[in-house]
């Protein structure tokens, strides 16, 4: 034992802190920027077109550059990428102040701004999680406890995030608000260059490859292939197992609809009932807090719970009561105990849907899978608000929740009819991270 008490051969749990710190600081950056640009776009042209506009460059870039980044990940490494440009990003963050304090933002320089944002946050979110399966290798943590961690820190930022932007940016300002942005972005990159090896980052063909651990999150080069032909291969890698395909058209589909009830049939059933705007904050809140409880019960418990069936009964639990409560004539108190239901279930979902996806992904094909199912599961959601908030306008707001509520129960159950299910099946003894070009396990 040494000082700490620590045995000597056991691993060091420094890059599972590491990831965690650098999660935390980055998507509480992120958050905080999305309160503090678009008002700070609002206070200096009064033009909700033109906030509109940035957000669209923004998220544009974000998914776009998500998509395609897969290959650069693998080929580069997930450690250096996120320390780059989360780098990268912050300098473009800090010059939207320091610009304008000059005078010299101009709109068309603020929209190239917020795409390099955009351009820059989408691969290093992606590389971020793509580096789990690694760090659980190299501290000997399983999949699942790690996937935990750091869904909870993604769930408590989406929770808190918000709620802490809109005060910091009504205490200090926009500008002020997106300097903290920037020094988050910075903290983030320093955390996981300091705590994270360079062993889990190293390109191929350097002189670390040598003492690359194991766990390396490049352990072979890329075959010397074309950037396209690399993109096609990792969309070969999720799109051709049969696992991993059924999970990406379900989530597709309960995205869509979890959006469109969030973003549209919420806000119109909090209006209806007189209940207004505080309504929807105390109902997303409780679902928000009741979800972070659950990833912190899967980082705890979730690799000792029946997978198949705790997944699929999660997203039973998390998906059709919390809509369809709100087409009945409850009070709100039993809207509230049904969504902090589903907020608990849905917790457990994302740590067991990682686990499966760094199972199934070859271990040179995770940046690229990963960034895959990334783009795959939001493509829909931005198509799914429009049209379901045409049909509350066009059938009123119970039809389409039951609709809604019908949908995604549909999406959830289908897969558990069909083989891809039984493929779900956890691995005996600890969560390994496969070698390049293994096969994925049958489907």
């Amino acid at each position: 034992m040494n000082r700490r008490g620590r045995h000597p051969s056991a691993p060091s749990r420094r890059p599972l802190a590491g990831l965690v710190l650098a999660q935390a600081c980055a998507y509480t950056g992120t958050r905080l920027a999305l309160v503090a640009v678009p008002w700070f776009v609002l206070t200096t042209t009064g033009s909700p077109a033109d906030m509109g506009l940035v957000t669209l460059c923004e998220m544009g870039a974000y998914t776009l550059a998500r998509l395609l980044s897969g290959p650069l990940l693998d080929r580069i490494g997930h450690r250096v990428v996120s320390v780059r440009l989360d780098v990268l990003a912050a300098a473009a963050v800090l010059c939207v102040p320091l610009l304008h304090a000059a005078g010299l933002l101009a709109f068309p320089l603020l929209l190239a701004l917020v795409t390099v944002i955009g351009l820059a946050t989408g691969p290093s979110e992606t590389a971020k999680v793509s580096l789990t399966p690694f760090v659980a290798a190299a501290t000997r943590t399983r999949v699942e406890r790690v996937a935990g961690l750091t869904g909870t820190v993604d769930r408590f930022s989406q929770t808190v995030g918000p709620i802490a932007a809109g005060a910091v940016v009504a205490a200090a300002g926009a500008l002020n608000a997106l300097y903290a942005n920037a020094v988050l972005m910075v903290l983030a990159s320093v955390v996981l260059a300091l705590l994270v090896p360079r062993s889990l980052s190293t390109a191929p063909g350097t002189a670390h490859d040598t003492d690359a651990s194991p766990a390396s999150d490049t352990p072979a080069p890329i075959a010397p292939t074309g950037y396209v032909a690399q993109l096609c291969a990792g969309w070969r890698a999720v799109w051709g197992d049969a696992c991993l395909r059924a999970l990406v058209l379900m989530i597709m589909v309960t995205n869509l609809v979890d959006v469109a009830v969030m973003t549209v049939v919420l806000p119109v059933w909090a209006e209806d009932g007189g209940g207004g705007a505080q309504t929807v904050g105390l109902v997303a809140g409780v679902l928000g807090g009741a979800s972070v409880l659950g990833a912190v019960t899967a980082a705890w418990i979730g690799h000792r719970l029946p997978r198949r069936f705790t997944f699929f009964a999660a997203f039973l639990v998390s998906g059709p009561p919390r809509i369809l409560v709100l087409a009945l004539d409850v009070p709100l108190w039993a809207v509230l105990a049904v969504w902090c239901a589903s907020g608990l279930a849905g917790g457990l979902i994302n740590p067991i849907l990682s686990a499966v996806l760094f199972e199934r992904l070859p271990a040179d094909m995770t940046g690229r899978g990963i960034a895959v199912v990334g783009a795959l599961a939001r493509i829909g959601a931005p198509v799914g608000a429009p049209l379901i908030g045409l049909a509350v306008g066009l059938a009123g707001t119970s039809p389409v929740l039951f609709a809604c509520a019908g949908l995604y129960l549909l999406a959830t159950t289908l897969p558990v009819l069909g083989p891809a299910a039984a493929a779900m099946a956890a691995p005996p003894g600890p969560s390994p991270v496969r070698t390049p070009g293994a096969p994925a396990p049958p489907a």
